[in-house]
């Protein structure tokens, strides 16, 4: 569920932008609220930026339009407990059939995870019996305890006139509790050990041949980097596939948290200038369920709606309509005066004269208002504006075409496929280099040592960690045989009961203390395995391979993180393009090529052509998880960094890659990539701002009606500005405008 982040260089642009009065078939009037001022019959117009406009039907209302991007349906492929990744076998670009085998894990690593499930599980076992025994001995107390105390009490209800309250309810009201809290540690156990069985059976199958495979067929997208990490958790994405024949387009920043139009009974696409109706995918409450509690809300997806065809990338207006009133006569609401509470308008004659009218209103928006009576299709009614109109224009007929702004990155090289990068854990200072450039290493060699400075006291607190878990528990065991000592030669019922029970909590200490201490025994044997103790660490090789490049040499200090060499990856036919910014050309670093789109590469009279085939994770996409359900139920999968510090993706090109390609030229892709809308020259689009709201702007064309020039508000959006701009609503192939 990637997003392109926004779609120009203006981050303060707004969507949903909103255009009021819909449907309008001759035109739009309107330049804010009704005058209140009396305007008296005049024989000539009394300024030059006034005319006529036509009375005419539409729609009294608001359209809301939202952007969104046709992206293929993405399935994550994830491994369902902790693993250490050994090798991926595909890359962006391979087509995979369900079933194909993807990656291969570490089954050492998983096999020591699932001892630790078992342990975890084991624990959980006896600890949730020893509770309930001691629970259940707790009820059997206030049990006795509550017979005694019925005895008492009517004995001495015999000798008293009138009965008094008795203790006996206080004592059922803590068995009731304790009743309660037995059967939610019963739900919370058997809650717990489900989880447990199936991390301990996703173990099983990992440990069985450490494969990943396909849960669906289809296109490789995205593969995790293992240059910065090996280790996968449980739901991280190793390979994401994408359905590339199933397209849906993805509304830009709106996920189902934040959706306003769920309700709106009128939405559509505009394919040629004709509506097409369109509806939201319906999420599952399994799918909503996971992406609560992931804290992960999806991004709105439209359906594709049925006949039509959507490209990968393409940018697509989705208009979301409220009528207040439909198919109604109404007018522009700058041909609106008052006098005494009553509206009027001007009507021409004919003659270059006015005739002052009297009408009914009806409902109204931002620019329109209906007539209920008074005034009659066709009829044209004179308004002013305080915009100047074109004296000197010429005609100019709306046309639709295609929209198209272009992105750049500078940054590209061959991809490397599999490679294995060693970082440093910690600062320090490098004391051996224990490989050599080229050399081929095994499984648990010796790479390098670095002298951190903390081995000593790291070993030293995960060995006071353990001494201090010994003598807790010792002290605690102390305590309840000093208890028992107390208790030994009472001979009551209770104290029956009390024995019963601090003989069950040692038990229960005995069992928390047996697998706190296999844990603190293992981190410390993590912890030691190449530490020496006085702070040098040996750092070996997680698998089999070629060291290519070695960046530090012996004596170097080195900052955590920092590099410090390199196994040999495989080749790979894919280029890694990274969107770094630049003073001299405008690259949009927000944005990446979608899967499916054209890229080319331009170096001299040579054009190389491509195609994105995929995306790396970085800081534009580490916040989106992929949401998706199948026969198995709803998964929810997320992918983690792959180490650029700027947004990412993988290219294919369709010429074999040469070293000298491009020759440090760009890649050049659409950022955005719009067809058949219409685009206007930005001078011939006019700003409007409310004198009353500042904030609020709103933007016309002169339309050409008759003979006379008429205020035609449009919709736009400020992102969609390149070599002029889109016009989202309010003028349509065939009208003709004034051009200056």
């Amino acid at each position: 569920m990637r997003k392109k982040k926004s779609y120009a260089g203006n981050a303060q642009s707004v969507i949903p932008v909103v255009l009021t009065g819909l449907f309008f078939v001759m035109l739009i009037g309107g330049c804010g609220s009704k005058k209140t001022e009396t305007i008296p019959d005049l024989e000539e117009p009394a300024a030059s930026n006034a005319s006529y406009q036509q009375v005419t039907y539409g729609d009294i209302g608001t359209t809301n339009v939202l952007l969104g991007t046709a992206v293929p349906k993405e399935y994550g492929q994830a491994y369902e407990a902790n693993v250490m990744v050994t090798k991926i076998l595909v890359e962006p670009g391979d087509m995979v059939e369900k079933g194909d085998v993807l990656a291969y894990a570490d089954v050492d690593e998983a096999s020591a995870s699932r001892e630790a499930k078992q342990q975890e599980l084991s624990h959980e076992n006896t600890v949730y019996e020893l509770n309930q025994k001691i629970n259940q001995l707790q009820q059997n107390k206030l049990a006795n305890q509550q017979e005694a105390a019925v005895v008492d009490d009517t004995q001495e209800a015999i000798t008293e006139e009138s009965p008094q309250e008795t203790g006996t309810e206080n004592i059922t009201s803590q068995i009731a509790v304790l009743q309660e809290n037995s059967r939610y540690d019963t739900k919370l156990h058997e809650y717990r050990v489900q989880k447990l069985n199936e991390e301990i059976a996703a173990l099983d199958d990992l440990i069985a041949d450490g494969t990943l495979k396909a849960n669906h067929s289809g296109e490789v997208v995205y593969t995790k980097s293992l240059t910065v990490s090996r280790n996968a958790g449980t739901g991280e994405n190793v390979v994401v596939v994408a359905d590339t024949e199933d397209l849906e387009i993805k509304l830009k920043d709106v996920t189902v948290q934040n959706y306003k139009y769920k309700d709106v009974l009128e939405k559509y696409m505009l394919q040629s200038g004709e509506r097409v109706p369109v509806t939201e995918r319906e999420y599952s409450t399994d799918e909503l369920v996971l992406a609560k509690i992931n804290n992960n809300y999806p991004n709105v997806l439209i359906e594709k709606p049925e006949g039509v065809e959507l490209k990968a990338g393409e940018l697509y207006p989705i208009y979301f309509e409220e009528k207040r009133a439909e198919h109604v006569l109404l007018v522009g609401n700058n041909s609106l005066y008052q006098e005494d509470g009553e509206n009027y308008v001007y009507v021409g004659t004919g003659d270059d004269t006015r005739e002052k009218r009297k009408v009914t209103t009806g409902v109204s928006d931002d620019h329109n208002t209906q007539i209920v009576e008074g005034l009659e299709e066709g009829e044209a009614v004179y308004y002013e504006t305080m915009e100047r109109m074109p004296s000197d224009y010429t005609e100019y007929m709306v046309e639709r075409s295609d929209f198209q702004v272009e992105n750049h990155g500078l940054k590209y090289g061959r991809a490397d496929k599999n490679a294995r990068v060693y970082l440093a854990a910690k600062e320090g200072e490098i004391v051996k280099i224990a490989v050599e450039k080229d050399a081929e290493v095994k499984k648990g060699d010796l790479l390098y040592i670095i002298n951190t400075g903390e081995g000593k006291a790291a070993i030293t607190e995960a060995a006071n960690a353990i001494e201090t878990e010994n003598t807790t528990y010792q002290k605690q065991q102390t305590d309840y045989d000093a208890q028992l000592i107390e208790l030994q030669n009472a001979t009551d019922s209770v104290s029956d009961y009390d024995r019963q029970m601090i003989t069950l909590q040692k038990e229960v200490a005995e069992a928390d203390h047996s697998y706190t201490l296999q844990q603190l025994q293992a981190a410390y044997d993590t912890l030691s395995r190449g530490n020496d103790g006085t702070g040098k660490l040996s750092v070996y090789a997680d698998e089999d391979g070629q060291v290519s490049k070695i960046t530090v040499w012996e004596g170097d200090t080195v900052e955590a993180g920092d590099e410090i060499l390199k196994m040999k990856g495989e080749a790979s036919d894919l280029l890694l393009v990274q969107m770094v910014s630049s003073k001299s050309v405008t690259v949009y670093t927000d944005d990446i090529a979608e899967a499916g789109e054209p890229v080319s590469i331009t170096s001299g009279d040579t054009t190389y052509t491509g195609t994105c085939v995929g995306f790396a994770a970085g800081s534009n996409n580490l916040d989106e998880g992929c949401l998706y359900i199948d026969e198995n139920g709803a998964h929810y999968t997320f992918q983690t960094t792959s180490g650029y510090d700027t947004p990412a993706f993988y290219v294919r090109m369709n010429d074999e890659i040469v070293d000298d390609m491009g020759n440090g030229e760009s890649v050049d892709f659409p950022y955005i990539s719009m067809e058949d809308v219409i685009v206007l020259p930005a001078g011939m689009i006019y700003e409007e701002k409310d004198a009353m709201h500042p904030d609020k702007v709103s933007y016309f064309v002169w339309k050409i009606e008759g003979d006379h020039l008429v205020k035609q508000y449009v919709l736009l959006d400020d992102t969609l500005t390149g070599n002029g701009k889109v016009v989202l609503f309010g003028i349509e192939s065939g009208d003709v405008l004034a051009r200056e």
